[in-house]
């Protein structure tokens, strides 16, 4: 048994099914069901159930998924420590959504650096779906986000509350008009449109993060933006909430591994909260 085949097995358990745990781990499906055929016979249980729609894991499996979980935490682990400059005593990787960078995870990140010297930090920008699968895979072991999937040896708790709001950037001109889709992840989209129905239709869709602001601004637009990102444009009348429009609950989450020393994951929570409580996100 090695860590490639424990990789395969979680990628498959994971995805629930083999040929998207080939896509993860970059191996072909026939890869995936050998090294799995392997495995089962190395333990002698039926770790998966196969039919037409994916694969599930089996009772055996189900209990095997923590120790593959802790083998691969460990091999990564010994990894990363080994290759550790000796003035550091251990790594922590930490995600982010691309829009929490530029005004909270940046300061924040140089905050935890100034307190820790000790501590290298490995920091990473993704969607959500990425951030949510390198947390399940033991990729990242902290990660902020706007849409959290709790998994297995995770945690999670809500940075702050927020919501999406409906502004523009020229309150003269009716927002249908120039309506600009924001991208802030699937969940949301679907609440937009069992809330409003079909939006209008622009041709553009903005996968910015808080850059959607500047083009917002820029351009004279409307479009769906998270209330926090949005104080400083408001404040400085750049872009204007548009009244008697439905907001949606839309807030920052933190989640990370149960693996991390809880008085170090307190701080960092509690630094990006300090964070968050200033003048603007």
């Amino acid at each position: 048994m090695d860590i490639v085949t424990i990789r395969t097995f979680l990628a498959a358990a994971s995805a629930g099914s083999f040929s998207e745990a080939s896509q993860r781990i970059h191996a072909s499906p026939s890869a995936v069901t050998e090294r799995i055929k392997q495995l089962e016979h190395v333990l002698r249980v039926r770790l998966f159930e196969r039919d037409k729609r994916g694969c599930r894991l089996t009772a055996a499996g189900r209990r095997f998924l923590d120790p593959a979980l802790k083998m691969q935490r460990a091999w990564q682990h010994g990894c990363e420590q080994t290759a550790l400059p000796p003035r550091f005593t251990q790594l922590v990787r930490v995600g982010g959504q691309h829009a929490l960078w530029p005004r909270l995870l940046m300061p924040w990140l140089d905050a935890m650096i100034e307190a820790h010297s000790d501590i290298a930090f490995h920091a990473v920008a993704a969607a959500p779906a990425q951030l949510n699968r390198a947390l399940d895979d033991a990729e990242l072991d902290i990660a902020f986000l706007y849409e959290p999937q709790l998994a297995r040896g995770q945690r999670m708790e809500q940075l702050a509350d927020d919501r999406l709001i409906l502004v523009t950037a020229n309150p003269a001109v009716d927002w249908t008009k120039n309506f600009v889709r924001t991208e802030w992840g699937e969940s949301i989209n679907d609440e937009l449109r069992a809330r409003l129905g079909d939006l209008p239709s622009p041709g553009l869709t903005l996968d910015l993060g808080v850059l959607s602001l500047d083009w917002l601004a820029r351009t004279g637009s409307s479009g769906f933006v998270p209330e926090r990102l949005a104080e400083s444009h408001i404040s400085s009348g750049q872009l204007e909430p548009i009244e008697d429009m439905p907001a949606m609950a839309f807030s920052p989450y933190v989640c990370w591994s149960a693996a991390m020393e809880d008085n170090l994951v307190e701080e960092m929570i509690a630094t990006a909260r300090g964070m968050m409580e200033g003048p603007t996100l």
